[in-house]
């Protein structure tokens, strides 16, 4: 029979204490229960325990071995149980996170950083894995909150309005549009579209800007990193559209101008997603972003914000 977490207990407490008789009182049992606890301790294992020398319990080898391991694994218990009451409490000590695009890290990271100075005890973790399929790996319980732009007909998904954006095209000034003030998505007929190189039912221009019209625009190219995308547009070989905040860290290249839609043809909705119900500690990190996403977004030329690949 093997070892049951009672009997390392029964040990661990026996040792600390130095006596039967203290341990039984720690342990709220009779001595004469305590005695036959562990002797039936040492008969199932057929192996000591304890040697007795003139009333004194001396650890054996195997006791030593035991006492050793009753150390290890009651404090992980200790610790598993604390966490379990902070979670129950809505006080979660890690926060493991993503968002669908990838353009989000460049202001994600600061806001952990922010978020971290306040509550150096919560360890945030973004899952850059995740981005590709978030909703995917929310539901396997990989990650508990998910950035994202779209809800979805999930009844086991929660979403929670996040944040709105702003999606402008980003040109040269020598380009023909340059003098706009507002633009219409008629106004991009005879233009190059420069996007990201992702799934095409993942871009959001596409498929939210464009409603998967490409007839509106006279071409697109793809291209990968953000860096080339802004000197293909600096050079006037295409336009773009980003979120204004995505945009902001290069508008001091002099050749570049943002012109925004009419209306709110670039309004784009975030939310959190999240399986159970939001807790203290998430709420707690979601009012950073939004703050900070409200600071990001009044910085004229961005220069504390790295960006970084998308």
């Amino acid at each position: 029979m093997g070892i049951s977490l009672r009997n390392l207990k029964l040990v661990n407490v026996i040792v600390k204490e130095g006596s039967v008789t203290k341990a039984s009182e720690k342990l709220f049992l009779s001595q004469p229960a305590l005695s036959h606890q562990l002797k039936k301790l040492e008969e199932e294992i057929g192996l000591k325990v304890f040697n007795r020398l003139n009333k004194k319990l001396i650890l054996t080898e195997t006791g030593q071995v035991i006492f050793k391991t009753s150390e290890k694994l009651l404090a992980s218990i200790d610790l598993l149980n604390s966490e379990l009451d902070e979670i129950k409490k809505g006080k979660k000590k890690k926060i493991r996170l993503t968002t669908e695009c990838y353009t989000c890290y460049h202001w994600l990271p600061k806001v952990v950083q922010e978020f971290r100075k306040d509550n150096p005890e919560i360890n945030v973790q973004i899952n850059i894995e995740a981005t590709k399929e978030p909703l995917q790996y929310l539901i396997k319980g990989k990650i508990d909150m998910a950035i994202v732009s779209n809800t979805a007909n999930n009844p086991s998904i929660h979403f929670e309005p996040l944040i709105t954006d702003e999606m402008v095209v980003i040109l040269s000034k020598e380009n023909d549009l340059g003098d706009s003030k507002h633009l219409e998505l008629s106004d991009l007929k005879n233009q190059n579209l420069i996007l990201y190189d992702i799934p095409e039912e993942k871009n959001y221009v596409l498929t939210n800007i464009l409603q998967n019209n490409i007839s509106l625009v006279n071409s697109i190219q793809k291209v990968q990193l953000t860096e080339a995308i802004i000197e293909l547009v600096s050079a006037n070989l295409g336009i773009s559209v980003m979120a204004k905040w995505a945009v902001t860290p290069f508008l001091q290249n002099k050749q570049l101008k943002i012109i925004p839609f009419e209306a709110n043809q670039g309004q784009r909705d975030w939310f959190i997603a999240s399986l159970n119900k939001i807790s203290e500690t998430e709420s707690l990190f979601i009012e950073q972003i939004k703050r900070d996403f409200k600071q990001l977004k009044n910085i004229k030329h961005g220069n504390d914000w790295k960006y970084r690949k998308s």
